[in-house]
C-alpha cells in the first residue's frame, strides 16, 4: 500500500481514538441538560449551607415541589470555597446566593442570580444593658463576625455607612466562630456582634442581648434605623452561569421551584421549621426558635424587586470599599441579574 495512504488511514485512526475518548471523558462529566432519571425528571445539584433560611430549598425537595417542575435535586454540602469550586467544574447547578459571594462575582465567579428569596437573615445584637441602642451608636466599638469579608460583615458595613461610619477605620473587627461569639460578648471582648440566624437570636431569647440590626418586624420596635435592611433581600437564587447559557429552560424550572416553594413557606412557617428540624437540614435543633425566625423573614419572589435591592446592595459595597472602584454597578447588574 503506498506510504501515503498508510500515513492518511493512521492519523485518521488516532484522530478517531482522540475524539472518542474526548467524548468519552464529556459524557463522565455531569451535564444536567440531558441527564434524566427514571421518571424522566432532570437530574440537578443544589448547593446548601444548611441555613435556617434557606427552608424553601428544602420545602421544594420534600414536598416534591422540584419534581413538579420536572426537576431531580440532590443536594450537596457548601461553603464559599466549595461552591466556587463546584460552578467552576460544572458538578454544582446552583445554590442560594448572599451578598457574601458579591466581590467573588465582581470577580468574574459564573454565577446569574434569577430572583430574590427572602429578606434579612443576619441579626446584630448588643449585651442587653449596653447603652447602645442603635448601628449609629457603633462608631469606635469592638464587632465580633464569623470572618473578615463574611456576609454579617458586609450587610453590617453597608448599614454602618448609612450611618455615617467608615467601616474600615472608624470599628474594630474581631472574628470567632459564631457559636463563640455570645461569649464573647458576654464577656466584654465584644461591645457586638453581627452573626447568621440563630445566633444572634438565640442571644436575645436567652435575655443576654438586644437586636440592634435585623430582623427588627417583631420585637424592638424603637428601633426604626434598621427598617430598611430588613426590608431588602439577603438571598438571591442563584443558578450556574453554565446553566443559564446553555440550558436556560432548565434555569428556569430552577428558578420557578424555587420560588413557589417561598411562597409555600411564607404561608406556612412552622411547617417549615418543623420540616427543616425534623429532616436535620439546619444545625439548630429548636424547632420553637426556627419557626419564630421563619416566620420573621418575607419570603416572597419578585424580580423587579431583587435586581433593584442588588444594584443598591452592589452600590454601597462599592461606596464601602468592599467592591474595586472602578467597577461599573449597572453593567455588573445585567451581566449578573437575568428575568425568566
Amino acid at each position: 500500500m503506498n506510504k501515503s495512504i498508510i500515513k492518511i488511514i493512521s492519523v485518521l485512526s488516532i484522530s478517531t481514538v482522540l475524539l472518542t475518548a474526548c467524548g468519552s471523558k464529556q459524557s463522565s462529566n455531569k451535564d444536567t441538560a440531558s441527564q434524566t432519571n427514571s421518571e424522566g425528571l432532570t437530574k440537578v445539584t443544589l448547593g446548601t449551607y444548611n441555613g435556617t433560611c434557606e427552608a424553601p430549598l428544602y420545602a421544594a425537595v420534600e414536598s416534591g415541589i422540584f419534581k413538579k417542575h420536572g426537576l431531580d435535586v440532590e443536594l450537596v454540602n457548601i461553603n464559599a470555597e466549595t461552591l466556587k469550586e463546584g460552578l467552576a467544574s460544572g458538578k454544582i447547578d446552583g445554590a442560594q446566593i448572599s451578598p457574601g459571594m458579591f466581590k467573588s462575582i465582581e470577580q468574574g465567579l459564573d454565577i446569574k442570580l434569577t430572583n430574590g428569596v427572602h429578606t434579612g437573615c443576619i441579626q446584630g445584637v448588643v449585651p442587653i444593658n449596653s447603652s447602645i441602642k442603635s448601628v449609629a451608636d457603633l462608631k469606635g466599638k469592638k464587632i465580633g463576625v464569623d470572618a473578615i469579608g463574611g456576609v454579617p460583615m458586609v450587610l453590617l458595613s453597608i448599614e454602618l455607612g448609612k450611618a455615617g461610619i467608615d467601616a474600615k477605620n472608624d470599628v474594630e473587627w474581631r472574628v470567632y466562630p459564631q457559636a463563640q461569639l455570645q461569649q464573647a460578648l458576654e464577656k466584654g471582648d465584644i461591645d457586638a456582634f453581627a452573626a447568621w440566624d440563630p445566633y444572634g437570636a438565640l442571644a436575645v431569647s436567652q435575655g443576654k442581648a438586644r437586636k440592634i440590626f435585623g430582623n427588627m418586624n417583631h420585637d424592638n420596635h424603637d428601633n426604626h434605623h434598621d427598617e430598611n435592611a430588613q426590608d431588602n433581600y439577603c438571598c438571591y437564587v442563584g443558578v450556574s452561569g453554565k446553566v443559564a447559557k446553555n440550558n436556560p429552560e432548565l434555569a428556569k424550572a430552577i428558578t420557578e421551584a424555587w420560588s413557589e416553594a417561598s411562597a409555600w413557606v411564607q404561608e406556612h412557617p412552622q411547617d417549615a421549621a418543623k420540616l427543616t428540624v425534623e429532616k436535620k437540614y439546619v444545625s439548630s435543633g429548636d424547632e420553637i426558635e426556627n419557626s419564630k425566625l421563619i416566620g420573621e423573614y418575607e419570603f416572597k419572589a419578585d424580580a423587579a424587586k431583587a435586581k433593584n435591592d442588588l444594584k443598591n446592595t452592589l452600590e454601597a459595597m462599592k461606596k464601602q470599599g468592599i467592591l474595586d472602584s472602578n467597577t461599573d454597578i449597572e453593567k455588573l447588574v445585567e451581566d449578573t441579574f437575568i428575568s425568566f
